[in-house]
């Protein structure tokens, strides 16, 4: 009976040290707060639209959005694919936009979005 209880004991402890090593990313914990400036596009083209038939640049965006493609922020030579109200990325499409949000790798999480002035 004792050694019952001591195997019990053991497998209580044991358990308690593998839940204390496993950690709970925070929300934001390896994510960087920014501010960027850049030309909205859709996954595919990436600020490249090939002329399709019928469509503009911005409409054809909004099409392949429409279709699945991510919207994704061009800054210089790097991409970001946004995460957040699609609706509110679609007024943006082919246009150039202030950004702010909290960056994890390539991934933007948009906190607001503003398009940019002559002044800016």
């Amino acid at each position: 009976m004792r050694a019952s209880l001591i195997c019990r004991v053991v497998a209580v402890i044991s358990f308690a040290a593998l839940c204390l090593t496993v950690t709970v990313r925070p929300a934001h914990s390896a994510t960087t707060n920014v501010t960027l400036t850049g030309t909205l596009s859709c996954a595919h083209c990436q600020g490249v639209q090939p002329m399709h038939k019928g469509y503009t640049q911005f409409t054809w965006a909004l099409h392949s959005v429409d279709l699945g493609d991510d919207v994704v922020l061009l800054v210089q030579d790097k991409t970001y694919t946004l995460k957040g109200d699609t609706t509110q990325f679609r007024q943006f499409m082919s246009s150039t936009a202030r950004v702010t949000g909290y960056l994890d790798g390539n991934t933007l999480n948009v906190e607001s979005i503003h398009r940019t002035t002559a002044n800016d």
